[in-house]
Order: structure tokens, then sequence, then C-alpha cells
């Protein structure tokens, strides 16, 4: 079996000054460009924790209103309930309720014809209307 040999460092380096000047360039580029990303996931994640607040906070509103228009509700489809039972029981109120709509229909109205659509002969003036 072979054993590996150990390269002994005298403390000199093999790479010239020019090409460890070139990585330090690059090194402290992307430091930079590491900070410019880190600052931006930073902004995203500070936005999207206000977004998530706000979607909470709507989401109680949102919560609070249904809550309270099903107590609302309740509360009406009760009082209605009461009344149309009082409405049954009494036989005075069917039957005046009866003959009054019978007696006139509520929504009667004169329908004109669209100007567009009679003949100019057929419009009256409103002052030959009055002489007449």
């Amino acid at each position: 079996m072979k054993t590996k040999s150990k390269k002994e460092h005298n403390g000199k380096s093999n790479i010239s000054v020019e090409a460890l000047v070139a990585r330090a360039a690059a090194v402290e580029k992307l430091a930079a460009a590491a900070k410019k990303q880190l600052r931006l996931v930073k902004a995203e994640h500070k936005a999207a924790r206000k977004a998530v607040k706000q979607a909470k906070k709507a989401a109680r509103r949102a919560r609070k209103e249904a809550k309270l228009a099903m107590k609302a509700g309740k509360a009406n489809s009760k009082k209605a309930s009461k009344r149309v039972k009082a409405r049954i029981s009494s036989g005075k109120l069917i039957a005046s309720r009866a003959t009054e709509a019978q007696a006139a229909p509520l929504h009667v109205v004169a329908k004109k014809p669209a100007p567009g659509l009679m003949p100019p002969a057929a419009i009256v003036p409103p002052e030959s209307r009055t002489s007449s």
C-alpha cells in the first residue's frame, strides 16, 4: 500500500501578486453583491410581513362583520316570524289586505312611445294643445 506523500510548504506561495489582487477584487464584488441581495431580501421580507399583518387585520374585521350580520339576521328573522304568526292569527288583517289588493293596483303608469318611433306629424306641439 502506498503512503501519501506530504508536500512541505516553506511559507512561499506559488500564486503571483496580480492574481491575488484580482482574486481580492472579485471577492469584494461578490461581497457587495451579497450585501445588496441581502438588503433586497430584507426589504421583501419586511413588505411580506406587513402584508400578512394587513391580511390578518382584514380577516379579523371581516369575521367580526360577518358575526354581527349573522346576529342581526337572526334577530330580524325572529321578529319577522313573530309578525307573520300574528298576522295569520288575525283574520281581519288578511281580509282587508285581500280587498285592498283587488281594489287598486299599485303600479299603474301610462307609457308613452319613444319620440323616435312616432311620425313627426303625430307629435302635437304644446302651444296647439292649449288653443283647442
